[in-house]
């Protein structure tokens, strides 16, 4: 007797562990910006247009952020100033954020990252379908306890 492999649970499982740095206690972990950080505000207003959504009430997850990019090595995440959740965001649409991160002071570059995607079933299998992707590079030249502020707007009806 042969069993059929059902993906929803392993799927599942593997949403678990992209959520757990987002999780309270568990502590995404941050760039350390230095003495007399810059702060770079993001006003960040993004919508999945309903027209990809399958169904009006389908749930829209959101993964974003801030990062300083590296010549080598992983792109770090800036830190926010209030701690909140940048990973696995629910059940959210439009996603509304005024964040300030701590940046390190000097010329650098910075890579601001937005998704909205929805979880849907291919057959017997079911994962992350992205619906909506943003990725700019910023090159910033921030001088020590200085602030800068970027604006964007993404998707929408």
């Amino acid at each position: 007797m042969t069993r059929k492999i059902t993906w929803l649970p392993l799927t599942g499982m593997l949403l678990l562990l992209l959520a757990l740095p987002g999780l309270p206690g568990c502590g995404q972990v941050f760039l350390d910006p230095g003495p007399n950080p810059a702060h770079i505000q993001v006003k960040l207003w993004a919508k999945v247009p309903e027209r990809l959504k399958q169904y009006s009430s389908e749930w829209i997850y959101w993964d974003w952020g801030l990062n300083l990019v590296k010549a080598s090595g992983p792109d770090p995440a800036l830190p926010p100033t209030v701690k909140q959740n940048f990973n696995t965001i629910p059940n959210t649409n439009p996603l509304v954020r005024d964040t300030t991160f701590l940046a390190p002071p000097g010329k650098h570059k910075f890579l601001l990252q937005v998704y909205g995607y929805a979880n849907r079933e291919r057959g017997e299998h079911s994962g992350p379908v992205i619906l909506l992707r943003h990725t700019e590079t910023l090159e910033l030249d921030l001088p020590p306890g200085g602030s800068y502020t970027i604006q964007r707007r993404l998707g929408g009806d």
